[in-house]
Order: structure tokens, then sequence, then C-alpha cells
């Protein structure tokens, strides 16, 4: 469309008189080299993605990888097969890679400069910048974790208990094999956000974190750390202690030493509650069906109510049941064994819990 030659052109960056150029040619488009610069610079912001910066995420990786780590080992001692080792193997590899990643991003974000980065890597600042710049690590991260949400479930555990003449439709709901200890934390996080009625963006209000980040710990794709475990249980009108266990077992932690016997048994009820509300509060005869009447309604029902402490071999089932591990489990009740056997007075707190100890013959 021809101009008006009566108005003089102006340029689209300073908005001033551009004097176009006399005979063949492309017509000029700004007034001067400044003004095409300061025009390319503009279009490079408007396209470079707004980075999520979500504060330190390197110890939330390393917690992973330790997972992943524990993983590993756990196959090893049961010996699965080489396919399975290596593929253990390889997402430890992978996680370790995003783990880089995610460690100079936290240094840029303390003030480190490129130099010092490069420094501690050994390669060059122009290599350091290129390999872990924010927008790259923004992709690595979304990418692996859109990798993860499609992978399936690697780890395998103990199966629940099933009845020798129920149907085997008894166990679609609660699932044919132990889900991994990370997904039983985000499944009971994510029972209890949905108990509060709150979204996910009045949660990440709430914690200052992005939503997206929440999202990712609410379906298992990022492990949280204790504190916001913390705040979260508590924003949900949780009690934290009953994702202690969940959350020591997804992060590979080893239980707590022996305490007082009260202070014991309140730790081991604390978390059959978060095992039971990981595995979305099945009804007490669900679970004494499922554990071929290993565990009566009634038991389940004392237990999950704090008053009654069972033999191990009827809360090994109650676990089983629910999708957990024993191995996580028994050190709590262990601890509450010996406390009540080894201490000078055995009375327990008057209502609170009754011991099943196994009568001596005659």
């Amino acid at each position: 469309m021809p101009t008006d030659p009566s108005q003089p052109e102006r340029c689209p960056v300073c908005e001033g008189p551009m004097v176009q150029n006399v005979g063949a040619g492309r017509r000029r488009r700004y007034c001067s080299t400044a003004c095409r610069r300061r025009a390319q610079r503009n279009r490079q912001a408007r396209k470079a993605p707004v980075v999520d910066v979500q504060g330190p995420v390197g110890a939330a990786v390393a917690a992973e990888v330790r997972r992943l780590a524990q993983q590993l080992l756990d196959s090893e001692m049961r010996q699965e097969e080489l396919g399975t080792l290596l593929e253990r193997a390889e997402a430890i590899r992978r996680e370790l890679d995003i783990y880089t990643a995610a460690a100079v991003q936290d240094a840029r974000h303390r003030g480190e400069k490129w130099e010092s980065v490069a420094k501690a890597a050994h390669v060059a600042p122009e290599t350091a910048r290129a390999r872990w710049g924010p927008e790259r690590v923004a992709r690595m991260m979304d990418l692996h974790a859109n990798e993860k949400r499609a992978a399936p479930a690697r780890w395998r555990g103990l199966q629940p208990a099933r009845s020798a003449d129920g149907p085997d439709e008894a166990v679609d709901d609660l699932g044919s094999e132990v889900v991994s200890p990370a997904s039983q934390l985000a499944s009971a996080l994510e029972q209890l956000r949905a108990a509060s009625g709150l979204t996910i963006r009045e949660v990440a209000d709430s914690t200052m974190l992005s939503p997206s980040f929440i999202s990712r710990v609410l379906s298992g794709d990022r492990l949280p750390t204790w504190d916001l475990t913390c705040s979260l249980a508590v924003l949900f009108g949780a009690d934290p202690a009953e994702l202690r266990v969940l959350f020591e077992a997804a992060h590979g932690m080893t239980a707590h030493g022996r305490q007082p016997v009260a202070a014991a048994i309140a730790q081991l009820h604390a978390a059959l509650r978060g095992l039971y509300l990981a595995a979305k509060s099945p009804p007490a005869e669900r679970i004494e069906r499922l554990s071929a009447k290993t565990v009566s309604a009634l038991q389940a029902r004392r237990v999950l109510a704090g008053i009654d402490v069972p033999e191990w071999e009827v809360l090994a089932s109650f676990v089983c049941t629910l999708g957990g591990r024993p191995l996580d489990f028994k050190p709590l009740w262990e601890a509450v064994h010996y406390t009540f056997l080894m201490c000078d007075d055995p009375r327990l707190p008057e209502g609170r819990a009754h011991i099943v100890v196994p009568e001596e013959e005659p």
C-alpha cells in the first residue's frame, strides 16, 4: 500500500522522522542502526519464555536421587534381573543430570557469577551459560517431570493379602501391588487437599510456590521437604505426624530411636493413619476382606482410632492390605513393645491404647 507523500514516515521505535533511501533497494524500517538494534532486543524479549523461579530445588532433586538409589539397593537385595537393575541405574543417571542443572540454578539464585560456576564445573564460562541457562534449565525440568509422569511405576513391593475364596475383583480399588512410598506420600497429601476444598492455586498462594510445583508434589513427581510437608498438612487441617513415616520412607530415611511408650504409641498410630489416608480411606469391612480376615473390621477400627496396638502378624497384614511396606512400620511397633516391656511402670495412659502381649503358656 503506497504511503502518503505529504506525511513523512516515522520510525516505529523512536517515532522520529525517517528519510527513505533514493533509488532501488529495500525500504528502511528504522531511522538508525540504534533503533534497529533496540527493536531486535524488544522482539527477543517478547519471545523469551518466562522462567518460573520456584526457589532452591537442588535439595528436592538430591532427595529424589537418594530415593532412586534406595530402590536400586532394594533391587540388589532382592536379586532382581539385570534389566531391572540397569533401568534403575539409568534413572539415577538422568536424575543426576537434573541435579547438576538444579544445583547451578540454586547457585545463580544465590548470586554466584558464571565464572565461579564454570570454575566449579571445570568448563568455560560460555559453556556453563549455554548448558545451564535459566530457560534451558526450566525446559529440562519440565521435560523431565513430564517423562516421570508418563513412565510406569518401577517400584514393586509386597502384595496385599487376598481371600482364598473371595473374588479377584476384591482388590480393584487398592490395587494388586504396593505403590512406591513417594506415591503414597503424594496420595495422602492429595487426599488432604481434596478434603480441605482448596484449589492448587490457593495452595500455591498460601505456600508462596508456583502452582506447577505444587501440582508436581501432589502428583508424586517431586518429593517435598519436611518443612513443606508440615506446611501443607497444617494448611489442610491435618496432623503432620500422620505423614512422618510416609515422608521418611519416601526419602529413604531410617526410623527414630527408642522413646517413651506414650510417644511411641502415638507415632505408630499416626503413621498408620497416614498410610490409611494414602490408600484413600477404605472401609474397615474392606480391609477385613482384603486381608483374608487376618485383620477384622473391629481391629481395623480400633487401630485407626488409636485404641489398640495388635500383635505383629495382624499389624503387618494391616499394613500390606493398605499397600504399605511392613519394613517401614516394624521399627515403630518394636519401639512400642520394647519400651512397654522394659519400663519400670508399664501402665499406659488411661484410655489411650491397649497393647496386645502374647500370653505365656502354662
